[in-house]
């Protein structure tokens, strides 16, 4: 059992992030930006108020993109010599992500019902398949020395 190799990590977790934020700003920018404006203009945010805090709400989008990136490629590295290396043990730790990223949030959020449904349900499917083709990419740039 050989030791993590982080420089692969980071570098297969920034790759990772990076396709996970684009996945995301697809899903939420475009496919549910004019329901995201509609449900921030029903808890009584004004337009000037979502426009100042735009670039820090995308600062910390990218953030959590490249740390969730970043995460699923370290659970890669660390159950592969349980699982063994290649696309099924990316895919258990692209679930577990998803598990702990996105499943746990989305209860909360649908319990709060502070969104509209679809505003939980569809990020809820849509996350399942990033979080897994994101951490397969970057697990596929992932070795060990």
């Amino acid at each position: 059992m050989g030791k993590i190799a982080w420089g692969r990590v980071i570098l297969g977790g920034l790759v990772a992030g990076i396709l996970w934020w684009i996945f995301e700003g697809l899903v939420h920018g475009v496919i549910l930006g004019q329901d995201w404006m509609a449900a921030m203009l029903a808890l009584g945010k004004t337009k000037e108020q979502m426009d100042a805090g735009h670039m820090q709400f995308m600062a910390l989008v990218t953030l959590w993109s490249l740390l969730a990136g970043i995460l699923g490629v370290w659970l890669y590295a660390a159950i592969r010599p349980r699982f063994g290396p290649g696309p099924k043990t990316a895919m258990i730790a692209g679930i577990a992500l998803w598990m702990a990223a996105c499943v746990l949030p989305s209860l909360i959020n649908f319990a709060m019902a502070l969104w509209p449904t679809k505003l939980t349900c569809v990020p809820f499917v849509t996350s399942f398949f990033e979080s897994i083709i994101a951490t397969m990419v970057g697990a596929w740039l992932y070795r060990e020395a």
